[in-house]
């Protein structure tokens, strides 16, 4: 740009005093301009770093009081081993003080954290919560567990800023209704955990609290936008933690880490707990939902039951006043269960598919029926009617976000996407689909221009209206209670891939817009068996190009998980499933 100034300004020296005039003009305002952008860059880079300082200021001062005040090896490795259900049992029955087991929890969260760095800040209210715990009679149904928290949850006193820098110094004026019915069961929220920039992709990567990586490969992700919750309890830093779905964002980190979650239908739980930045809260044909996360299905069950109460219903009168349904969870009934190794467009790799026959196995060996299923025109339901609902705006809300902030690579091309021109765009996309030889790449820069009028918006509307109701008479006509299937085509990819392997989240976007309840469960680890039948893996589109890139090497250890998925609102049927799953898959094991 300097160059440019420079040659403006010898021009002068050969023009007219009309064309001198223009030319200052022009040399001024660009000169004017280049001060205001390195003014503003440099005012974002200062508040990036002030955050950064002030987190790990908090960070420091709490590994500082647990080498001061905390257990010895042995004690804190002792409640450390105990499972979810063996550790509230010590706690209600006061064999064991939340003190303590707060104590051990954060001691290993922030050792885990040097490596993989999920940790947002500490949450120092954690401590007198823990006391309090210790000083009641009465016992909660979480009575002293410690929970973390994904950073875009109302926490009082804390920025949500979904790892984007215009939010930061706008703290939560009180805590978001989950947070609150959490506290009144008697959890202990102790730490807040890393999001992708936006919150609009699975990679987990911002220029606030920087990268997150897999517990499980140093050198590969742990998805998004839940990744540092799906981190942290991959770790075994945590017991129970909190993430949110629009996507897939509970589900993808946790098939990438190797822990269970549950994605309930939308409107189940209170929306008025966390700050959606992806359109979620401004659009209302695909909406997020707030979910548990945890290391084993009991732990989920627990957590449903615990804040499904009179409490949480009074807080939010949208929610519908459904307690736990145990008698649906605990029915001995055997159920018909659909399954598909492949929804229509990315093909799974060895591993995943090898995943789900798994599980299928194991739900037959517990006495379940499964049967074949397949699903109605994936690529356009992930194509136009996902994409065009999320991104209904054109990107507006998303480039007025971006434009004071500093840009994370993760994020780059879609910023780059939506800043062309639209007749660009539209050009972009039938480049793109032809040199990928797949439909969808065209289909998803097309949709993402969004709606162009009320009209085209209720015809959306209508369009995904109708693709539930096909999608439920193919469900009734098999008489299904519920459906088996991949979470994801692949596992953990390499950091900073995701941009290149997106089609894989027709898995889970699938059950956003068919508000459907989904859970995760682990069921294996990839091989080098698996690593070598990769060499029959399709090589035709340029999205199964970048699968074979990323996922023929590198791969042994790295979890696998299944989807189980229920019609709307029996999150207790699908966690029967899940748990009944697990069951099946440790006595297959013995």
């Amino acid at each position: 740009m300097s160059n440019i100034l420079y040659k403006m300004y010898n021009l002068i020296e050969d023009s007219t005093s009309l064309q001198k005039a223009v030319v200052t003009v022009l040399v001024s305002f660009s000169g004017l301009w280049i001060i205001h952008t390195c003014w503003k860059n440099r005012n974002i880079r200062e508040k990036i770093r002030n955050k950064q300082t002030e987190c790990r200021d908090s960070l420091n001062k709490l590994e500082g009081y647990i080498k001061e005040n905390g257990l010895t090896k042995r004690r804190q490795e002792d409640i450390l081993k105990l499972k979810f259900t063996e550790l509230l049992s010590k706690l209600q029955r006061g064999q064991l003080t939340s003190s303590d087991t707060l104590k051990a929890y954060q001691a290993k969260a922030i050792e885990k954290n040097r490596d993989l760095n999920f940790i947002v800040e500490p949450i120092w209210e954690a401590i007198p919560l823990a006391e309090e715990c210790d000083t009641q009679k009465k016992r909660l149904p979480l009575h002293g567990i410690p929970v973390s928290i994904k950073e875009n949850y109302f926490l009082k006193k804390f920025d949500c800023t979904g790892g984007m820098s215009p939010m930061i110094g706008k703290p939560a004026k009180e805590d978001g209704v989950l947070v609150k019915v959490l506290k009144h069961v008697g959890a202990v929220p102790f730490v807040r955990t890393n999001i992708p920039q936006t919150m609009m992709t699975c990679e987990c990567s911002n220029p606030i609290y920087g990268t997150t990586v897999n517990p499980h490969n140093l050198k590969r992700g742990p998805g998004g936008s839940s990744g540092g919750e799906a981190c942290i309890l991959g770790a075994e830093a945590s017991i129970l933690g909190w993430g949110s779905d629009i996507g897939g964002s509970l589900r993808i980190p946790s098939h990438f880490c190797g822990t269970s979650c549950l994605k309930p239908t939308s409107g189940r739980l209170s929306l008025n707990s966390s700050e959606e930045l992806d359109g979620g809260n401004m659009q209302t044909l695909i909406r997020a939902t707030p979910g548990p996360m945890a290391r084993d299905v009991d732990t989920l069950v627990t957590a449903m039951k615990a804040v499904l109460c009179p409490y949480h219903f009074e807080l939010d009168p949208d929610v519908p006043p459904l307690p736990f349904n145990s008698e649906v969870y605990e029915s001995k009934r055997k159920l018909r269960i659909g399954y598909y190794t492949y929804d229509g467009y990315v093909p799974c790799i060895p591993s995943v598919e090898r995943g789900v026959l798994e599980a299928k196995s194991a739900l037959e060996s517990m006495g379940h029926t499964l049967v074949s299923f397949e699903v109605p025109n994936v690529e356009e339901m992930f194509g136009t009617l996902f994409l065009k609902a999320c991104f209904g705006d054109g990107g507006e809300h998303f480039l007025e976000m971006m434009k004071n902030d500093e840009i994370d690579p993760s994020i780059q091309l879609l910023v780059y996407l939506y800043k062309l021109p639209f007749f660009m765009q539209k050009i972009l996309s039938y480049v793109a689909s032809f040199i990928a030889k797949e439909k969808v790449p065209g289909l998803q820069i097309r949709s993402m221009q969004g709606v162009k009028s009320v009209k085209d918006w209720w015809q959306l509307a209508g369009q995904i209206d109708r693709y539930r109701k096909d999608f439920m008479s193919l469900w009734k006509k098999d008489n299904l209670d519920a459906i088996l299937c991949p979470t994801m085509p692949y596992v953990a990819p390499p950091t900073g891939t995701v941009k290149y392997l997106i089609g894989g989240v027709t898995y889970t976007t699938l059950y956003n817009v068919l508000n459907f309840p989904a859970g995760c469960v682990p069921v294996t680890k990839a091989t080098a068996v698996d690593e070598q039948n990769m060499k029959n893996y399709p090589n035709v589109t340029g999205t199964q190009k970048f699968i074979k890139k990323y996922f023929s090497s590198d791969t042994g250890g790295l979890p696998v998980s299944v989807q189980c998925v229920g019609l709307p609102f029996q999150e207790e049927l699908v966690l029967r499933v899940m748990k009944e799953l697990e069951t099946g898959l440790k006595q297959l094991k013995e």
